[in-house]
């Protein structure tokens, strides 16, 4: 398994990537509620998903963590 960061303004995003599947590890935002979570991860989504591979997130930690995987169909795992 590798680890990739990903990142956008003040959001640094890090991902387990195996042959066939990505999860969102962590991601912290140093601007929140400024959308830059929410962008961050459907670019992530978009890359992994035409890789082929399954996309999903560790459990969220929070509220609206768990309201952005909802509003983008991200698999929230247990």
């Amino acid at each position: 398994m590798e680890l990739e960061r990903w990142t956008n303004g003040g959001c640094v995003a890090n991902f387990g990537v195996g042959e066939d599947w990505a999860t969102l590890y962590d991601i912290k935002s140093a601007n929140e509620g400024k959308g830059e979570a929410t962008a961050l991860l459907i670019e992530t989504k978009k890359y992994y998903e035409g890789l082929g591979k399954k996309f999903g997130g560790s459990v969220a930690l929070n509220n609206r963590m768990k309201k952005i995987y909802q509003r983008l169909n991200i698999k929230e795992y247990n």
